[in-house]
């Protein structure tokens, strides 16, 4: 394996690594700490005062900062109100302005500083880094979030083509600008037949980032690559520009959106329908395989007709399908229609590495179901739909795509497991006639014409897609239910999967796809939605399923075009008012092309940021982080009053099974470039290409996921979206394993030069969160093994959600504001998991105090800070919280992400932390320390 090589990044190298040997002139501070001679009276004289200087420097620089902190301008458009019950509110409008006098404060350090002063040139960076960012005029006990991150919050804007802008997106930025100058720095001569594989590499990454950034190209080509596979679907459910007559029509969309939004809006009953079957009600057996089947639970699903109209349905499904998840970042949107598949471990099997089929409710082209509710939202999603239709429409049959090469995608995800494929068992267990229902054919409606305007027709038709994909997002259940494992993990043989879907052949479906495994059984994790959707598509023509299914295509793969192909510009339209953007705004191309190149060949582009920015003594020491936080978390559970002795030492036993990784898979090796080569070796990345290398990098890794099927998962991987230098972390239940890439391992989360103070609150903080998804209101069902059982005695089951639904109670009565002031509220259940998570911030705490009382050493101690040690743990908590948002953007989170705004994952854990209100000594009332009857709970 190659040495890793310490970051040329000239923003982050002091604090990556402060042994820089190659520099020609290492400073008169460097001579002062290795020293080749002894020095003499005069240098040690001015060595004092250089010394002297540099503290009252660094002082003044933090004070300066402050008051130039003041004295900026409005704070960039990032304000909304962060409030909640009783009081308990801090505004933080567009407008701040804060006073340049000097203001005391309640929370004052304690205790005498300490002698041990680090005065490295790192030690003196961070102290002014530190002293930069807080706003000295805000009382910590009052609004700590500001407090700590207010200079911060004053100097940085949210980029215009952005939505959000914090620490996250900070590190990744400096991440991008690693990958992106080690690409400028391959030579443009390499060739795809390059001598060794890690010049190939090389090649393939510097293709697809180069075809990337030719916008010209990719105006010029226009439309045509999308044409080429939207053909498909026109050849095969018929075309969409031949709709009725409006005296002919059988869809009646007269009444559509009507719903308006208020700040008491709440999802309609009939959308938020309580399940009254078992669904969610039963508890499962790890031993599934020997279990009675569970009823499908409506009749009306037990006995569908399948159409005649069913093989093209069910052609056009496979083949959006096998073209995936769309890789591309924006708009991280799916080419799913009608359902959805996935393949991952199976919980509840007898063994969760195995990869098993789930089958899921659709997703729309909106974020999620409350603007399917919003008149304003629909008009635009309207207008959207139409003007994909005409450009479609007014292109159709243009395309250029060769259709020999989109029958060579087609061939790929077969050649890619047909390996060892045993093929498909005919018929299938359980279906004694090979499902040969009777046919009969619902399909409404009839021949239409071209005689109205193309305007006037695809208006129509775009009111009747979006029509359509409403009943449909009205037909599946709400987020926070699917992420109740035991609410969502239904399993079914898969004959009687097939024959509650009345417009899907279900063996034809997956046998396109060739499996090497049967799939027994099948994992439907609201079935209720399989009837609904088959009486949806049922009474749908066949014109408005057309324009359905290459609208969500396009949608899929407008990103791929040039920006200023009409599919291209309605979709960035979309997004723009989604996420508050300013029209028209153009997006920055590197940072496009960069994120193409994280999701395409991540891989071989983490191999050159590991080079260049982690270090195998950050990957050591990151590792003895996670392994100390796991031991306080061993070490308080035999104290948790609300846990008996049985489920305590099950929860021991969990959580020493856990294995972290950090830094960077093995599979592929990311730093061995055979491996590598090995692992895109079928993927066929050409110039100027950029749609087919898209294209390509998704269906190599839907067939990649596909052979999974069957398959117990090989534990050197990680997520296969999940590369070194992505800025992230993740548990999975089932794997039994955290993870933690080489690209969160960066200040300001971690340094290997800080003192542990900063190490543990901050990165320590990250592996305390996912430690502590293990056991959250999801990671708690599932024991050791990654099994889905009851592993818990029934009353710590029951202490466990009393205390977990104080918390999404709590969290239910924080809001953000909408762009016209109006209080859009957390939905605490939906956050739970990650708000139970935040507070693994005490496991960090203890194992920060754990480290101190095992070494002997003095803590280091920064330069010109008034800050205690305990104080500058939670100032570190709280940096990587800091963020700008934009109103929309912050709205469109709320309703989809199960993470609560950063405010509150800052503000709300500490205000529940008693180590906290101690450090800053907050009184009992401040709204930082609020009374037990008003915001406090508590749980780990």
């Amino acid at each position: 394996m190659a040495e890793p090589r310490p970051s040329t990044d000239e923003e982050s190298a002091p604090l990556l690594n402060h042994d820089r040997r190659n520099e020609r002139d290492q400073g008169f501070l460097h001579a002062l700490a290795h020293p080749s001679r002894p020095l003499t009276n005069l240098e040690k004289t001015l060595g004092g005062g250089a010394i002297v200087l540099l503290l009252i420097m660094s002082t003044f620089i933090g004070l300066f900062a402050g008051a130039e902190t003041s004295l900026k301008r409005e704070k960039a458009k990032h304000g909304i109100d962060h409030g909640g019950e009783g009081g308990w509110s801090t505004a933080t409008e567009t407008k701040t302005e804060y006073s340049t006098s000097t203001t005391t404060i309640s929370a004052v350090p304690t205790g005498k500083p300490s002698a041990n002063v680090c005065l490295t040139a790192e030690c003196v960076t961070l102290a002014a880094n530190i002293l930069n960012r807080i706003n000295a005029s805000v009382d910590p006990c009052d609004d700590f979030y500001e407090f700590a991150s207010g200079g911060w919050f004053a100097s940085n804007s949210i980029p215009a083509d952005k939505g959000i802008y914090g620490t996250f997106e900070q590190v990744r930025d400096n991440n991008k600008a690693i990958v992106a100058k080690a690409i400028e720095a391959i030579p443009a001569k390499l060739s795809s037949v390059a001598a060794s594989a890690d010049e190939s590499n090389l090649h393939k990454l510097k293709t697809v980032y180069d075809s990337c950034l030719d916008v010209d190209k990719l105006d010029e080509v226009g439309l045509k690559p999308l044409l080429g596979l939207a053909d498909f679907i026109l050849e095969t459910i018929g075309p969409f520009d031949l709709i009725p007559a409006p005296e002919e029509d059988l869809i009646d969309e007269s009444n559509e959106w009507r719903g308006t939004y208020t700040d008491d809006y709440e999802i309609p009953e009939h959308l938020a329908v309580d399940v009254t079957h078992p669904v969610g009600k039963r508890r499962v057996s790890p031993s599934h395989i020997d279990s009675p089947e569970q009823p499908m639970y409506l009749q009306a699903a037990e006995n569908l007709v399948k159409s005649e109209r069913t093989p093209k349905i069910t052609k056009a499904l496979s083949y959006l399908a096998s073209r995936g998840k769309s890789l591309l970042p924006k708009p991280a949107m799916c080419v799913d229609a009608l359902l959805d598949f996935a393949i991952e471990g199976d919980g509840a099997g007898p063994d969760p590495q195995v990869q098993a089929l789930y089958l899921s409710q659709v997703y729309g082209g909106l974020p999620s179901k409350e603007y399917y509710e919003e008149k304003p939202i629909l008009d635009l999603y309207h207008s959207v739909i139409k003007g994909i239709l005409i450009d479609i429409a007014s292109h159709t049959h243009a395309s250029q795509t060769p259709r020999d090469l989109v029958d060579e995608l087609e061939a790929f995800i077969n050649d890619e497991v047909k390996a060892e494929s045993k093929g498909w068992p005919w018929p299938w267990p359980g279906d004694d006639d090979g499902d040969k229902g009777g046919d009969k054919d619902k399909t409404p409606g009839g021949g239409g014409s071209k005689d109205l305007p193309l305007d006037e027709r695809m208006d129509r038709l775009a009111a009747k897609v979006l029509h359509f994909e409403r009943q449909l997002i009205r037909a599946g259940t709400d987020p926070e239910r699917l992420s109740n494992p035991h609410y969502s993990y239904n399993f079914y043989k898969t004959a009687r999967v097939n024959r509650a879907i009345s417009f899907l052949d279900l063996p034809t479906f997956l046998s396109s796809f060739a499996p090497r495994s049967y799939p027994e059984l099948i994992t439907v994790t609201y079935p209720p939605y399989l009837a609904a959707a088959s009486r949806i598509v049922d009474a749908t023509p066949d014109y408005v399923l057309s324009a359905y299914f290459v609208t969500r295509l396009a949608l899929g793969y407008a990103s791929a075009l040039g920006p200023k192909v009409g599919v291209h510009a309605e979709l960035r339209r979309l997004q723009e008012a989604l996420r508050g953007i300013k029209k028209g705004t153009e997006e920055n191309r590197e940072d496009v092309c960069l994120a193409v190149v994280d999701s395409t060949l991540g891989f071989i582009a983490g191999r050159e940021y590991v080079k260049e920015a982690f270090s195998a003594e950050a990957k050591e020491d990151g590792e003895n982080i996670i392994h100390s936080i796991v031991k306080a978390f061993n070490d308080r559970l035999p104290h948790i009053a609300w846990m008996d002795k049985t489920s305590s030492e099950a929860a021991q036993k969990k959580a020493s099974a856990i294995l972290p990784k950090v830094g960077y898979p093995t599979l592929p090796d990311t730093m061995n470039p055979a491996s590598l080569a090995g692992w895109y070796a079928r993927l066929e990345i050409e110039k100027g290409d950029h749609f087919g290398n898209v294209l390509r990098s998704t269906m190599v890794e839907e067939g990649r996921t596909w052979a999974s099927l069957g398959k117990a998962r090989d534990r050197r991987t990680f997520e296969k979206y999940m590369p070194p230098q992505i800025v992230n972390a993740y548990y999975s239940p089932p794997d039994g394993e955290i993870v933690f890439p080489a690209g969160i391992l960066q200040p300001p989360f971690y340094s290997h030069s800080w003192p542990s103070y900063l190490k543990y609150g901050a990165f320590g903080a990250v592996a305390a969160h996912e430690l502590t998804h293990a056991f959250d209101n999801v990671g708690s069902q599932y024991d050791d093994k990654g099994r889905l059982s009851e592993w818990w005695t029934n009353s710590t089951v029951d202490a466990f959600n009393e205390r977990a639904q104080c918390i999404a109670r709590l969290y239910s009565t924080y809001y953000v504001r909408d762009a016209n002031g109006t209080k859009v509220y957390v939905n605490g259940n939906l956050t739970n998991g990650e708000d139970i998570a935040d507070w693994g911030l005490a496991q960090a705490y203890s194992a920060w105090k754990n480290s101190l009382n095992a070494t002997s050493s003095s803590p280091l101690v920064l330069p010109g800070l008034d800050f205690t040690e305990d104080q500058l743990f939670f100032l570190a908590f709280a940096h990587i919280w800091a963020g700008l948002i934009r109103p929309a953007t912050a709205v469109s989170r709320v309703r989809t992400d199960p993470h609560s705004p950063n405010f509150w994952r800052a503000t709300g854990t500490l205000r529940n932390f008693d180590a906290f209100t101690e450090a800053f000594q907050c009184k009992k009332g401040d709204k930082m320390h609020p009374p037990p009857s008003k915001e406090r709970c508590e749980l780990w």
